[in-house]
């Protein structure tokens, strides 16, 4: 078990130094509510994450989403990765959740090699302006609607570890890859 988590901790050392710009558990940023933004700041700081993220993902294999408090920017934008395409989400906002939810094992860029298990509403609707300045609204299940509702926390100054379950945050010690979600019974 020590020898895992040394290996994750040295992996964890050699991302923090080629990503500098991460936040990490600790930092100021996450922990403040974001600012609107309008179109065009958006874009940019969409496009910074995106970029940021398919490079993450390509040494990685890992993270379907960031947002922009975990580079330092605290404003309302964050990105998914999902389908091998970057979406850009501007000053979204979640109008409704699900009242049956869902259990899953989230990791997070901002901390590291710990994780936790973390219970959401199954489904959520959230409203975004997209890349083109149209204001969308989807209603979302499964691992997208986790993903967008751990990127929207963010936003919110909230990190998943935050809302694990107590006595269930722990150093990853398994393929993160393999996580399933888990109904609640």
């Amino acid at each position: 078990m020590n020898r895992i988590i040394l290996s994750k901790v040295k992996q964890f050392e050699k991302l923090a130094v080629k990503f500098p710009e991460l936040k990490y558990l600790g930092d100021k940023v996450l922990r403040q509510k974001t600012r609107n933004v309008l179109l065009k700041e958006g874009l940019e700081i969409g496009e910074k994450l995106g970029d940021m993220l398919v490079k993450y993902r390509k040494i990685t294999g890992m993270g379907r989403g960031l947002a922009a408090p975990q580079i330092g920017i605290s404003k309302s934008v964050f990105v998914t990765y999902v389908n091998d395409q970057v979406q850009i989400f501007i000053n979204p906002e979640i109008v409704d959740r699900s009242s049956d939810e869902n259990y899953y094992r989230e990791l997070c860029l901002s901390c590291g090699v710990v994780w936790g298990d973390v219970k959401r509403p199954s489904k959520v609707t959230m409203k975004w302006m997209d890349e083109n300045g149209q204001m969308r609204q989807e209603k979302m299940d499964g691992v997208i609607a986790r993903l967008w509702q751990h990127e929207y926390d963010h936003l919110q100054g909230v990190v998943n570890l935050d809302r694990a379950e107590p006595g269930s945050i722990e150093f990853v010690t398994t393929n993160p890859l393999l996580e399933k979600l888990r109904d609640i019974k």
